[in-house]
């Protein structure tokens, strides 16, 4: 048996426009009604990483236990979702990471088993500690060249956003990307869940982001190779994959990627993505619940 998950990075509007005052983030409303509509077509559950400072408005704690109670599970994506998190002091690492477990233990009624940092910033101080919070599973590893694209593209976004930008090139795992694992492994007894990639030495990442930078039809095949070589597949997505410009009638567009455009064009890569992964015959889990086979096999 092979295994499919959705793993939904909620990297809210209200972060990407630093929570400004009265806003309502569409995250929080029809852009997440869109994604249910997709888990319900095709009888998945998401598992989504929530920034734990958006848990500071009731409207959002709301949404975030309605998700849980309709069976999406609930990761930790940190408290600021600091781009340069691996490189912080393991003080601030510790705050970050369990500021959001409580939050979301609250507003959930069970704590998180699983992070996800952002913009895939790892280190082994970060790894130390999940491992003394007692987390399962990680998927903060990014095994692949794309990496270094992936950063210097993001930092090229917010040029000239002085902290933001340098927070970006501020990480510890350069060269991770060059010698970390391509299949899940423990790490301090933590089940590292490395971002999925096609197979061979160079093999490419492949999240849903791909198919917006390097073209469909390189992605569809990215995707089905990357499917045929993993026996644990999850596919990473985030909102800006199913929002448009009519989703912010009052604030400018900023440095985000894929913010605009045409929803109608945007729903329909996201279901031909999701039919790749059904045609390739998987059974659907949360992350957690793949984190556990996972686990089995390792120990």
């Amino acid at each position: 048996m092979s295994y499919a998950s959705i793993s939904l990075n909620l990297d809210s509007m209200d972060h990407a426009f630093g929570y400004p005052a009265g806003y309502e983030d569409p995250t929080f409303g029809p852009v997440m009604d869109r994604f249910e509509a997709f888990a319900e077509q095709f009888g998945f559950r998401y598992s989504l990483y929530v920034i734990g400072r958006d848990l500071e408005k009731q409207r959002h704690r709301a949404k975030v236990r309605g998700w849980a109670e309709r069976g999406h599970e609930i990761g930790n994506h940190t408290w600021n979702h600091h781009a340069n998190f691996g490189a912080l002091s393991k003080a601030e690492l510790t705050e970050e990471i369990h500021r959001t477990h409580a939050g979301l233990a609250d507003t959930t009624g069970q704590a998180p088993d699983g992070f996800i940092a952002p913009a895939w910033s790892y280190s082994d101080r970060m790894m130390d500690v999940l491992a003394e919070q007692g987390y399962r599973y990680d998927t903060s590893l990014f095994p692949s060249l794309l990496y270094y694209p992936f950063v210097l593209k993001n930092a090229w976004n917010h040029l000239g956003q002085g902290e933001k930008f340098w927070r970006i090139l501020d990480r510890r795992d350069w060269l991770q990307p060059l010698v970390g694992s391509r299949e899940p492994y423990l790490d301090r007894g933590v089940v590292m869940l490395p971002v999925p990639s096609t197979p061979g030495p160079l093999g490419l990442t492949i999240w849903h982001t791909t198919g917006f930078l390097l073209g469909w039809e390189k992605h569809f095949g990215m995707l089905r190779a990357a499917l045929a070589a993993r026996k644990y597949f999850y596919y990473v997505v985030h909102p800006a994959d199913l929002t448009c410009s009519a989703d912010f009638p009052d604030l400018p567009v900023n440095a985000l990627e894929r913010i605009g455009g045409s929803l109608a064009e945007k729903q329909r890569r996201f279901a031909e993505s999701l039919q790749v992964i059904e045609d390739a015959k998987r059974e659907w889990v949360t992350m957690g619940t793949m984190a556990g086979l996972a686990r089995a096999e390792l120990v």
